[in-house]
């Protein structure tokens, strides 16, 4: 500083800019030796983001010495380009169906008056948008596990186009799936209907359908 200062002298090059130079760099000098300190005391953490509440959530520690990192629900099995989907004639049609999940092999029961590949690229979707909107997509989203192309993961249990006897039929196949310890946890049953309870009976399923009709028409 001081053959600044003398250089400055001799080129007359006011002394006041030299002094205020000098006061800039201790002045960010500073800065940085109480910036460093603090990103001593931070911890991170990390949060899996997948929803706003998670945001609002974090938000609490932002004037904290936490320091809060998100990361995708995502897995690469995810992200990477999906194959093209294959599906078989059950998949054009309607009626209840049934969602594997490839990790645990736990299973997903719902119904659709469309067609089932459609019904599929939804809860698809809702999986790659981090949007746990059916119990399926939350599952997969929560535990972060897979799940597979149309032709292994969905299977057409029912093929009913009454739209008045989807809802009969897959409160059927909930309570059924749930009475044998494969529904999947994000999936409620639902209370438990005495008259369909009476249809699950794994020795006489060829009479479900009758049952069920009875079931119905007596409520």
């Amino acid at each position: 500083m001081n053959t600044i200062r003398s250089i400055a002298q001799s080129n007359n090059f006011p002394e006041r800019t030299i002094t205020r130079l000098k006061a800039e760099i201790q002045k960010t000098h500073a800065t940085r030796d109480i910036d460093r300190n603090k990103n001593k005391r931070r911890k991170w953490t990390v949060f899996t983001y997948h929803s706003p509440r998670i945001r609002k959530l974090t938000n609490l520690f932002k004037h904290t010495e936490i320091v809060i990192a998100f990361r995708s629900t995502n897995t690469i099995q995810q992200l990477k380009k999906p194959k093209p989907q294959h599906h078989t004639q059950e998949h054009n049609k309607c009626g209840v169906y049934n969602l594997t999940c490839n990790t645990f092999k736990l299973t997903y029961i719902g119904q659709t008056s469309g067609y089932l590949k459609q019904r599929y690229q939804e809860h698809i979707r809702h999986i790659r948008n981090n949007n746990p909107q059916s119990a399926y997509a939350q599952h997969i989203l929560k535990h972060q596990q897979e799940y597979g192309p149309i032709t292994d993961i969905m299977t057409l249990l029912k093929s009913e186009q009454k739209t008045s006897m989807l809802i009969h039929y897959e409160q059927l196949y909930i309570q059924t799936y749930h009475h044998n310890g494969h529904l999947i946890p994000e999936q409620s049953a639902g209370d438990i209907k005495p008259l369909i309870q009476l249809t699950i009976d794994t020795s006489h399923t060829t009479g479900i359908d009758t049952k069920l009709n009875s079931a119905q028409y007596t409520n």
